[in-house]
């Protein structure tokens, strides 16, 4: 289906009081993964990515041995479950921690490792994953002697892996990608990469997109660039000034939809002794929607840049910061995005604080980071609330295996509330037999409701295309499939 959002090359016209809104997703209370044993002692984040691999979930996930002084940062864990919430570690015996190989890490030397199953790639090279190299601080792992940067690698089975020569671009220390199956023609990797730089008068975190498809990466282009507008929000919650910490995937057959993991900060800003500048390094980091109307275009946001999900709002073992995977996954009816959550704020473990002890206390309650879910229904994300009677008008496309001929909504109505639909032809004459009086009206909550007219849903033969008036009482519109034969 079509996310419905502004911008969007299919929304004809918006009523007044209609208001272009987000879903508001459910942050599950309890993680579903924490650390524990050598390998992730100190925590586990998912600078990394969930898959649903034929009847399994795979996640690969950074993790932080238990004895790390807090700069070990390229373990790369994968871990497995039926059902995507309880999961177990295998043992590899590939990587060796704390004096055993008994353990799930992978020979991947990655720091924010996203993984993506290539659909047209031979089986050896099955398993692609993107992330950042630093050859000095992988110790123990192969890797290449090219200098840091943005490396990809290939496996056959997302455990053992062999690194392309690169780097692919430049450093940062933050990539993340998902497979985009409506990408050009056969689909393409999407990658966001973090490249620090001036941005507003200061020195900020940035990110690039680009595409990868056929061994070929497309030449980054900037897209995630925090300004005066993101400045002013972070003052709004009793911040200085923000910048992205990183992005997160969530692909659609419309409009893609991305999780921008913002950085707010608080003073003291840090300083760098080689530069002049101020650069953001204590703080909190909440998550926002961007969306671009058309692949290619420009990323757009909310009105006032409202929170998705606040640090503060998450269950209390996630409200200092919150980071996401690298894609958004759908299990049934629902959609699923895995985060990261930390107690405290980024850069920041209280005023006179042993570290030491403080580390080791972490140890012994599960690490600093652990990975639990957000979860909301199918493609409700973007869309649109009225209260009193409003209306969307969206047009008609050519149908294709994701919008079959019909018309299909995804909607809620409130107690006493309802929707109809009238259709026109592109001029805006009204179609006879197709009005408000002939719809049947829908109430309820839909995620794919057929509209029908006198308990019909064949839709009449007009050249040039249709358009569909939705009309909204005290109901909220959140995504749609139109097409005609």
């Amino acid at each position: 289906m079509q996310i419905l959002c502004e911008a969007s090359p299919r929304l004809s016209g918006v009523s007044e009081g209609a208001r272009f809104v987000s879903y508001v997703p459910h942050f599950h209370d309890e993680p579903v993964l924490v650390g524990d044993g050598a390998a992730d002692g100190y925590g586990c984040s998912i600078y990394g990515s969930v898959l649903v691999d034929g009847d399994r979930f795979r996640m690969w996930y950074q993790a932080w041995p238990r004895e790390n002084d807090g700069t070990d940062s390229f373990r790369v864990g994968c871990v497995e479950s039926d059902d995507g919430i309880h999961w177990t570690r295998p043992s590899y015996g590939l990587i060796e921690v704390d004096g055993s190989r008994d353990n799930h890490l992978t020979d991947l030397p990655f720091h924010a490792p996203s993984v993506i199953i290539d659909p047209h790639a031979d089986d050896d090279r099955r398993y692609r994953a993107f992330g950042y190299v630093h050859p000095e601080r992988a110790v123990g792992y192969h890797v290449p002697s090219d200098g840091r940067g943005y490396y990809t690698a290939h496996s056959a089975d997302g455990l053992h892996w062999t690194i392309e020569p690169g780097p692919l671009f430049e450093s940062a220390d933050v990539i993340t990608a998902a497979w985009d199956p409506w990408a050009g023609d056969t689909g393409a990797a999407r990658m966001a990469l973090k490249k620090n730089g001036l941005s507003a008068g200061l020195f900020r975190r940035r990110f690039l997109t680009s595409e990868w498809s056929g061994g070929q990466m497309t030449a980054p282009v900037s897209a995630f660039v925090a300004n005066e507008t993101d400045d002013l929000a972070a003052r709004a919650r009793g911040c200085v000034s923000a910048d992205y910490y990183g992005v997160s995937w969530v692909p659609t057959c419309g409009p893609t939809v991305a999780v921008a993991w913002m950085f707010r900060h608080t003073p003291p800003m840090g300083r760098s002794p080689d530069r002049l500048w101020n650069y953001g390094s204590l703080g909190q980091v909440d998550l926002e929607l961007r969306y671009q109307a058309e692949r290619g275009g420009r990323w757009l946001a909310l009105p006032g840049r409202p929170d998705w999900i606040s640090a503060a709002s998450a269950p209390v073992w996630a409200r200092g910061c919150l980071y996401g995977a690298s894609n958004a996954i759908d299990v049934g009816d629902e959609t699923w995005l895995y985060v990261t959550g930390t107690p405290e704020l980024h850069g920041w473990t209280g005023s006179g604080v042993d570290k030491a002890a403080y580390r080791a206390q972490l140890v012994e309650s599960g690490g600093f980071a652990r990975i639990g879910r957000i979860t909301w229904p199918r493609n409700r994300i973007l869309g649109y609330r009225a209260i009193l009677q409003e209306h969307v008008d969206v047009l008609s496309g050519d149908v294709t295996a994701d919008e079959p001929e019909g018309l299909r909504l995804n909607t809620k109505t409130e107690d006493g509330g309802k929707i109809r639909v009238a259709l026109f032809d592109a001029e805006y004459h009204p179609v006879p037999d197709y009005g408000f009086e002939d719809c049947d009206a829908i109430t309820g909550d839909h995620l794919n409701h057929v509209v029908t007219w006198k308990g019909s849903a064949d839709l009449p033969s007009v050249d040039g295309g249709l358009i569909a008036r939705i009309e909204l009482t005290g109901a909220e519109l959140w995504a749609f499939a139109f097409a005609t034969g």
